[in-house]
């Protein structure tokens, strides 16, 4: 028997063909980790020419297990912003007018869709005989299992969009909050000891500043003080201190030799009064000291004219200013 058959509505293709887009959402924020990659992806290459790109991979996975937790942090703090940041994008993005026509054409598709499934099974005539029943209830079970089967994806994938199901790796743990509350508290802490270190240098190379300036100001005050008082010596003026020297050099001497004649004759007086109370002891040491005087004379006086003889004139100059020299004692005195 022949079979003529009606087509069956398809509202998937005529009612429901839902080809609207969303507007595009804000970019998540990259995860610490990734920040660091795309920090250190072109240094690393640059180190390693010849390496794979999952070798690269394990080398930065590497570097980021060794650099301290304070270094994390970093980028931590960095991903915490921009994950604010991002939150209020993706509200605004939601409240969005073009968000919102999307859904609202969203939901008059998925309507559509329903009331067309509803309608599936009366949408045409089959004459056929009762033995080829089976194949056209095979056909649209499956039409309507392929419905049922995109109706499905389409709920979860509703049900597990970012905007219904937040990322775990988005999560920061109590015990990672813990921590990183901690490393905040030691860097504050440091960053005041730091400070109330970098005070007191402040303080102290200000001490040492004034100081500085202070002898700088007090030198400048006696070399000026000095450049003034200066004596103003003229011709005149020496010639007043020659003459006022010369005097006083005399008086000195003449005190000097004042002063030597008293020792002498007190010496004399008391070589005497030796001589008599004790008169042999003095006869023998008068005696001791004749000889001695008689046994060296005679040889100084042979010297003394070999001396002169052998002595130059620049010698005898010297000699002069010695004994000049010697004279000036009582002057200082005199002073």
């Amino acid at each position: 028997m022949s079979t003529f058959r009606h087509p069956q509505a398809t509202p998937s293709r005529n009612q429901t063909d839902f080809t609207m887009k969303a507007p595009k959402p804000p970019d998540r924020p990259l995860v610490p980790y990734m920040r660091y990659s795309r920090k250190m992806w072109s240094k690393v290459r640059a180190e390693n020419p010849d390496a794979q790109l999952w070798d690269i991979g394990k080398i930065i996975g590497q570097m980021w297990r060794d650099i301290s937790d304070a270094d994390k942090a970093v980028y931590q703090h960095e991903y915490e912003i921009e994950k604010a940041e991002y939150e209020k994008a993706f509200k605004a993005y939601q409240n969005s007018h073009a968000y919102q026509q999307y859904i609202n054409a969203k939901t008059r598709a998925k309507a559509n869709e329903k009331s067309s499934r509803s309608r599936m099974e009366a949408g045409g005539v089959v004459i056929q005989p009762v033995d080829e029943e089976d194949a056209g209830n095979e056909l649209s079970c499956r039409r309507l299992a392929a419905v049922r089967f995109d109706r499905n994806h389409r709920l979860i994938g509703d049900l597990f969009s970012p905007a219904i199901v937040t990322d775990t790796r988005t999560v920061v743990a109590q015990n990672r909050m813990d921590m990183l509350r901690k490393q905040a508290q030691s860097l504050s802490a440091h960053q005041n000891k730091l400070e109330e270190e970098l005070v007191k240098l402040e303080e102290i190379h200000q001490e040492k500043k004034r100081q500085i300036e202070k002898g700088s100001e007090e030198f400048a005050e006696n070399l000026k003080k000095v450049c003034e008082e200066k004596p103003q010596l003229d011709e005149a003026k020496y010639a007043e201190l020659l003459e006022e020297m010369k005097t006083k050099l005399a008086e000195a001497y003449k005190e000097y030799k004042k002063k030597q004649d008293e020792i002498n004759a007190r010496l004399a007086a008391e070589r005497e009064k030796i001589v008599e109370e004790t008169p042999v002891l003095a006869e023998l040491v008068m005696s001791e000291e004749n000889d001695t005087d008689t046994v060296s004379k005679p040889p100084e006086k042979e010297e003394e004219p070999q001396k002169e003889e052998e002595e130059p004139p620049e010698k005898k100059k010297k000699e002069e200013s010695e004994a000049e020299s010697e004279e000036k004692p009582p002057a200082e005195e005199a002073k």
